[in-house]
């Protein structure tokens, strides 16, 4: 996999605006590393990889996983990804991609057939993700939820007693 495609297979489905703010960078360089036609400066690579937190040898030099901290062939499920597991055959994430690559950069109908595909997982995989944190969220605002109840239940019995003492007092004085 060349340079311009592991930029590629990094931005993903990051519009080229989007990922050149992120790192910090023109969009007009960013085309230009993606169409091969300049690299950047170890300043900047070292500045994508921080951001991203991809392997700097796999940008730079293709070689090891994409992301520090992953075995050479397989990503480590974050804790919103589904953790499914790789074909037994030779599986290499940078062979995939390279092959996607090639398959939506050809004019057949399979093109068409492979973008339609990775959208519709790619929807599933977000929407996976978004369900996740709705549901952290959820649990969030079901414990401040009751812990709002506690506190209006103790300030209920607070002002229960203040007017009690009031009664009292009123009462006294006659």
């Amino acid at each position: 996999m060349t340079f311009k495609e592991r930029l590629r297979a990094l931005r993903g489905d990051m519009t080229q605006a989007d990922f050149a703010n992120r790192a910090g960078i023109n969009v007009n360089t960013l085309r230009n590393y993606e169409r091969g036609d300049s690299i950047p400066n170890l300043e900047i690579a070292a500045s994508i990889c921080r951001y991203f937190e991809v392997n700097s040898d796999w940008l730079v030099l293709g070689e090891g996983p994409m992301h520090r901290g992953d075995n050479a062939t397989t990503t480590a499920p974050t804790q919103n990804q589904p953790q499914a597991q790789p074909p037994d055959d030779d599986f290499k994430m940078t062979d995939m991609v390279t092959k996607t690559i090639e398959v939506l950069e050809s004019d057949t109908i399979y093109r068409t057939a492979l973008a339609s595909n990775i959208n519709a997982f790619h929807q599933a995989v977000r929407s996976e993700r978004t369900l996740a944190r709705l549901e952290e969220r959820m649990e969030q605002l079901e414990k401040r939820m009751e812990e709002l109840a506690s506190e209006n239940a103790y300030l209920k019995q607070r002002l229960e007693q203040h007017e009690g003492n009031n009664a009292k007092a009123v009462g006294e004085d006659g």
